[in-house]
């Protein structure tokens, strides 16, 4: 029996898990699919920031948010769901590397360049594809050989 594919996703894609919004539907298949599912423990501290800003903005209640955070908890606790990658200080070492490598011709944000150093760790060979549907980063992911699924695109 052939190993389940291997998905890592952005927080960009993530957060469609915790909020309905254009590219839920693909997120929730990717999830009723059987997969190994991973992103990094910085989406979780982004996830909770974009919650809260939706909550400031009147975009979703206070209980929306409560609701949001035990359904991310659930997903993370066994890794079964959502497997969560720490993020080392080789990760940290090889952002700084990222960077400096693109940073004077792309637009490659800091948080960005985190979560790609941990896919990089774990290799585009191994991961089927990444879920994000930032453009920036996509078009980066892309020239640094990963598949990368945007769930906004049909």
């Amino acid at each position: 029996m052939a190993e389940p594919p291997t998905y890592f996703f952005d927080t960009s894609a993530l957060f469609k898990r915790y909020h309905r919004e254009p590219g839920t539907d693909a997120i929730d298949a990717a999830f009723a699919a059987e997969a190994i599912r991973i992103a990094s423990d910085l989406a979780l501290i982004e996830l909770a920031s974009t919650l809260a800003r939706r909550v400031r903005m009147q975009q979703i209640t206070a209980q929306d948010f409560q609701a949001a955070k035990a359904a991310i908890a659930q997903d993370t606790q066994d890794g079964d769901v959502l497997r969560i990658e720490a993020l080392g200080e080789a990760d940290k070492a090889e952002a700084a590397r990222l960077l400096e490598r693109y940073g004077l011709t792309r637009e490659l944000r800091t948080l960005d360049a985190l979560h790609l150093a941990v896919m990089r760790r774990l290799g585009s060979e191994s991961l089927a594809a990444v879920y994000c549907t930032d453009r920036r980063l996509i078009a980066l992911l892309e020239a640094e050989g990963f598949t990368v699924i945007n769930p906004e695109t049909p």
